[in-house]
């Protein structure tokens, strides 16, 4: 190796120390110049926000992956939604009386919800509890929107154990979104027992008295092969009844009254 080469290595060596000692000390005042994480409070081991902002505890979540604990265990908690719906007399019916029979029918789709198809999905039991209780007042628009994105979710997932949360949204709440209806409607049979005590409301305010006819007409005409006795002795039945009130109004709700219409419409092809 000549003199020339020699002091060209070593040149090289020491830029090359330069630039590590320069990063070093550039990283370092980095790292310095972020903002210090506050310290963690003992009383709140962990845990997540709700639309209404109050913490509660990070039960719902797996602390190895994060995920929401698939516990497929889970169930909601209404156990026979139509019952209120049901005639009182109807205890003492002939067990072959077409009515009657359509009413046990209905038993058994909500007591079997996933004898229809969906699955148990493991985020459910975590999004329900983000949305209970039922918000009954908006606090803003972001908190409105914030209930609608989760809602959104939950309804994405299509698990029969959410219909209770998301019909009391759509049907008695103030938030109502399309993904929401949408998925009422794809889940089908299930959903019926939950929107049937709303075909007996009478409230043209109430969002039920909109939304039910419309999404159980649909549900109703794509499966009339499987819900014929209960379109015909139960559905038909309320949304006639509900129409003539509607027509009698002194002050009629158009859309209503549209809505009442097609349902039954749809379902008498």
């Amino acid at each position: 190796m000549n003199g020339k080469t020699l002091i060209s290595a070593i040149c090289l060596l020491l830029a090359l120390c330069l630039a590590l000692y320069f990063y070093a000390d550039w990283q370092q005042q980095f790292d310095a110049a972020l903002p210090v994480p506050p310290p963690a409070d003992d009383t709140e081991t962990g845990g997540h926000g709700k639309p209404d902002g109050d913490w509660k505890p990070d039960d719902a979540h797996d602390n190895d992956t994060g995920d929401l604990i698939p516990s497929v265990d889970w169930k909601p908690s209404t156990g026979s939604p139509h019952e209120a719906s049901k005639p009182e007399n109807l205890a003492e019916a002939d067990t072959e009386d077409p009515v009657a029979k359509a009413w046990a029918q209905l038993d058994e789709i909500a007591d079997n919800p996933f004898a229809w198809g969906g699955n148990a999905d493991p985020r459910t039991p975590g999004l329900v509890q983000q949305l209970t209780p039922i918000v009954d007042s908006l606090e803003s628009e972001a908190h409105a929107e914030e209930i609608g994105d989760l809602l959104n979710e939950l309804a994405y997932l299509r698990d029969p154990r959410s219909i209770e949360t998301l019909v009391a949204y759509q049907c008695g709440g103030k938030i109502g979104t399309a993904p929401v209806r949408e998925a009422l409607i794809a889940m089908g049979p299930p959903v019926v027992p939950y929107l049937l005590p709303y075909l007996d409301e009478e409230d043209d305010e109430a969002m039920g008295v909109y939304v039910a006819p419309h999404v159980l007409g649909h549900i109703g005409a794509r499966h009339r092969v499987e819900l014929d006795g209960i379109v015909k002795h139960i559905i038909l039945p309320k949304l006639e009844k509900q129409l003539g009130l509607a027509l009698t109004d002194p002050f009629p709700t158009e859309i209503r009254i549209r809505n009442l219409e097609e349902a039954i419409a749809r379902l008498k092809r």
